[in-house]
């Protein structure tokens, strides 16, 4: 699904750019999603699993522009990524077709700006206006920043993975599901 370009002004009194992302900006999320994971463990990905070709990527963001039942919201300053979030369908069955999946990535230069919250309200109103009775996530149990968030735009708690990630360094954390219902 196509989100239409817009400037977004943070806290900070930084403007960026939201939109899609579009085949363009395949080398430019290749490079975000690289960032973002170097940054944090945060992320379900270390940098170096990271090794998309940009002509696949171009493949995916084109499917996500053509998609009825996913957004992708990107955050631009000039022609680098920021900041990205997304909704879509959990799976088609007609079962589960009222649940949709979220995630999100930003920065750490653009975290503590507002941004998170801009993206998790743009997403949230999608979500219910493609018609989506529900948001799920799944998040690290020592990400209290995004916990946080996630509780001030309104999401529960679920349940617990006990032991879902595992760092290279053989640390174990679990994963705490949540759950907003639209």
């Amino acid at each position: 699904m196509k989100i239409a370009e817009e400037l977004i002004t943070l806290n900070d009194g930084r403007t960026l750019i939201l939109r899609s992302a579009e085949e363009k900006d395949a080398a430019a999320m290749i490079d975000y999603m690289k960032k973002t994971a170097e940054e944090t463990h945060y992320l379900v990905r270390y940098p170096e699993e990271i090794s998309i070709e940009p002509e696949r990527e171009k493949e995916f963001l084109k499917s996500n522009l053509e998609a009825d039942d996913a957004a992708w919201f990107t955050v631009f300053e000039g022609d680098k990524v920021v900041g990205n979030c997304s909704i879509g369908r959990h799976r088609n069955h007609i079962k589960l077709k009222h649940r949709c999946d979220f995630a999100i990535a930003i920065e750490q230069a653009y975290c503590n700006t507002g941004l998170g919250t801009i993206l998790m309200q743009k997403a949230i109103d999608k979500a219910r206006e493609i018609g989506f009775e529900q948001m799920e996530l799944g998040v690290y149990a020592d990400n209290d920043r995004a916990i946080a968030l996630y509780k001030k735009m309104g999401f529960k708690e679920s349940g617990k993975s006990l032991r879902a990630y595992k760092l290279k360094d053989g640390t174990y954390i679990d994963e705490i599901m949540m759950v907003l219902f639209l």
